[in-house]
């Protein structure tokens, strides 16, 4: 039993690490231009932390619960930031080897 409430905190904080991604793309991509996403999103970020929370303390009680849960969101959290570095570079090199057309006049 335990082990699925851990399993269904890690699904939620990757939701929650999903949605504030979401909503740091678009405040600063897209300002003004999202039909204010950027709240909603933040939401479902807070509540799909606190959901995860609340999963690993019930598996674990309230110290081990709480640590596994810091735990798994530095590790979304970081897995996020790799990935974003990632297809950053590799949206680099495509750029690097493969320019865009320049127009001609």
């Amino acid at each position: 039993m335990s082990i699925a409430l851990i399993v269904c905190a890690l699904v939620f904080c990757g939701l929650s690490v999903y949605c504030l991604c979401k909503a740091n793309y678009c405040a600063c991509r897209h300002a003004g231009e999202c039909d204010n996403p950027v709240s909603q999103y933040w939401l479902g970020a807070i509540v799909a932390a606190l959901l995860s929370l609340l999963l690993s303390c019930a598996a674990l009680h309230s110290e081990k619960g709480t640590l596994l849960w810091i735990l798994m969101m530095a590790s979304c959290m970081t897995g996020a930031m790799l990935s974003a570095r990632w297809q950053n570079l590799k949206r680099r090199c495509k750029n690097a080897f493969f320019p865009v057309a320049q127009s001609k006049p």
